[in-house]
């Protein structure tokens, strides 16, 4: 029978040091925010809105992009991170406090992922543009948001993660008023969806933002009323509309909606 050899401790540090670990490690992370990137948008709060949940589905599964891990994990360590403040009438030790790490603040988190990417310098990858766009909304700097988002669409090319880019765009649009410009980057998440939820989303998205009845500031009853009917048309199956599911959601929304015009 073999012997077994006993490794010391700086034998191995060092064999975590080597490329093919790291590597194997970078890789799992990127599992897990594949495996759990619901329950991250959710603890990120206020950047569910503004990432879009369906443009994050389809950022996490489908991206290419993950050669460069090594030099950006530590971006989507920080947003990975849960955010937790104990409860002020809580005496004691918190069931429900979080195993591990976490930040006091969703504001701490946002300037946790914007340091990580501004130490990560110039390699960048359009993911890492999609989360520190949305930290940077976090912070209410819509401008520094839309600047990562536009050199993120620059790397992005006609991938899948312009998807999800755009739709952060549209929501940062809207914030500052800008109506047309946020209908523009709508209409190209509608174009470049991979899913009838996806188009029909953004249709009605537009939608919203002619409608005086959800808030719009420059309401156009006409332009809103052909983006919702361009949305439930979108959504039917052999002229039907779904009786069930997301899509039977989607398409009671968008009528009603269509209805109080």
């Amino acid at each position: 029978m073999a012997k077994r050899v006993r490794k010391t401790y700086k034998q191995r540090q060092r064999e975590l040091e080597t490329p093919e670990v790291v590597e194997e490690t970078l890789w799992s992370l990127s599992d897990w925010m594949e495996a759990n990137w619901k329950p991250l948008v959710m603890g990120l709060g206020a950047l569910t809105l503004l990432w879009g949940g369906i443009g994050l589905f389809q950022m996490f599964s489908q991206s290419s992009e993950r050669s460069k891990a090594e030099t950006t994990a530590a971006v989507f360590t920080a947003a990975g991170r849960p955010v937790y403040v104990k409860p002020a009438d809580l005496d004691g030790e918190d069931p429900n406090k979080p195993l591990g790490p976490s930040f006091a603040s969703e504001a701490a988190r946002a300037d946790a992922v914007i340091a990580a990417a501004g130490a990560a310098g110039d390699d960048h990858t359009a993911l890492v543009g999609v989360v520190t766009g949305a930290a940077k909304g976090t912070k209410g700097d819509i401008a520094g948001q839309l600047a990562a988002i536009d050199a993120a669409l620059k790397d992005a090319g006609d991938s899948a993660l312009a998807v999800p880019l755009n739709e952060q765009k549209a929501s940062a649009l809207t914030e500052l008023g800008k109506t047309a410009e946020a209908a523009g980057a709508w209409q190209k998440v509608a174009a470049g969806a991979s899913t009838v939820f996806g188009k029909a989303h953004a249709l009605i998205r537009i939608g919203d933002l002619y409608n005086a009845n959800t808030g719009a500031t420059k309401a156009d009853p006409a332009k809103a009323k052909a983006s919702y009917g361009k949305a439930l048309a979108a959504l039917k199956v052999n002229k039907k509309a779904p009786e069930k599911g997301p899509l039977a959601f989607l398409h009671a929304e968008a009528e009603s909606k269509l209805k109080s015009l």
